[in-house]
């Protein structure tokens, strides 16, 4: 099957995933109770009843119909009306899509800097201790990989801020408080753009600080908030850095044992030629599975650091979203169908990327 043929239907099962994550998410969000759905967003002013029906209404719920709720809950999806947040850092009341955009493009820049590092550093290290199985560099870096895999992030993420000191959101350089945005004197009108008369910790155009910053030419704002993210990123490494490097690893010693890599050195082909050429690219075969498993892990691990650290990204926002006093149901559920997405994509992207580098698997 040619390449094409295999991402159009790899593309197409793209469609009953989403679907049954959707209802997936349905089931839990039904789970909870249909009545408590609203309940964060009465008042206890003016008739009960009354609000009760309202949204209702407006969220599309039918207490005693669930199957016409989830057709509701599926229109309102692509519709973009994905439940409404209240009492959240930034609007009394908002939408679960305006919020996941204020703070989701913090945890993208987590996730990619974790994930380029760890690949830059992993596949060469890797490459380097695999060719010389049993040696004193391949057990230092198999401590160091064990170690990397069995340490918690948050214990990791404590170690570094005795160390090398606290982890700050980049966002907190733009004057964010919890009780509204205050800019800087004489912030240029990207900083801190506005969402319906209410400022934000946003910037413009892609919401992402450090490029935002390095788009308008401002290299001060660009290297404080690389130096912001550093400790965060460096947590989340990690954990990914020491998974890929077994895989790595693991992989070039199975490699070497195979007869044409016997025959290629009894050929007299020179030792980096074979390392580079045959070893490594037969090992990465069962790696970018792997890799790709774990960078969608990354979402995970987000959670947590971004707790430790008081980074104002997706997940520090769902352990607000989530303590009892300001449960926040439509959010929690709107951020899963978010990582579930990008959980689904990630593996489109890896069996494209196999495919490519391995036609079997295409039939």
């Amino acid at each position: 099957m040619e390449l094409r043929y295999f991402i159009i239907r790899r593309l197409l099962l793209l469609i009953p995933t989403i679907v049954g994550l959707t209802i997936f998410v349905f089931i839990l969000m039904w789970a909870y109770g249909p009545a408590n759905l609203v309940g964060p967003y009465l008042s206890q002013k003016g008739n009960r009843a009354a609000q009760i029906a309202y949204w209702e209404n407006y969220l599309g719920i039918y207490p005693t119909d669930p199957v016409l709720t989830y057709f509701h809950y599926l229109g309102n999806l692509l519709s973009g009306n994905w439940g409404i947040v209240g009492g959240t850092f930034f609007l009394p009341f908002s939408n679960v899509l305006t919020d996941i955009e204020i703070f989701f493009p913090n945890t993208i820049q987590l996730a990619i800097g974790a994930s380029i590092l760890s690949i830059l550093i992993a596949i060469p290290l890797g490459t380097y201790v695999g060719s010389r199985p049993n040696s004193a560099v391949d057990s230092a870096a198999r401590i160091f990989s064990l170690s990397g895999y069995a340490m918690p992030a948050f214990w990791l993420a404590y170690l570094l801020i005795l160390l090398l000191g606290t982890g700050v959101s980049p966002i907190g350089f733009l004057g964010w408080t919890g009780n509204g945005l205050k800019l800087n004197p004489g912030a240029p009108s990207w900083q801190g753009i506005t969402i319906n008369g209410t400022p934000t910790a946003l910037t413009s155009p892609t919401h992402i600080l450090i490029l935002d910053a390095l788009l308008h030419g401002d290299l001060h704002l660009f290297l404080r908030g690389i130096n912001f993210i550093i400790l965060p990123v460096l947590t989340l490494t990690y954990g990914i850095l020491a998974g890929i490097l077994r895989f790595v690893r693991a992989g070039m010693v199975d490699t070497s044992n195979q007869e044409f890599i016997k025959t290629a050195r009894a050929k007299g082909v020179p030792e980096n030629v074979i390392i580079k050429k045959h070893i490594r690219k037969n090992a990465l075969l069962p790696t970018v599975t792997v890799m790709g498993l774990l960078i969608s892990g990354l979402l995970g691990g987000v959670v947590v650091v971004e707790e430790v650290f008081t980074y104002y990204g997706i997940g520090y926002l769902l352990v607000q979203a989530a303590t009892p006093s300001s449960l926040q149901v439509w959010l929690i559920m709107g951020s899963t169908i978010i990582f579930g997405i990008i959980l689904v994509l990630t593996n489109l992207i890896v069996d494209i990327i196999y495919a490519y580098m391995d036609p079997r698997i295409r039939y």
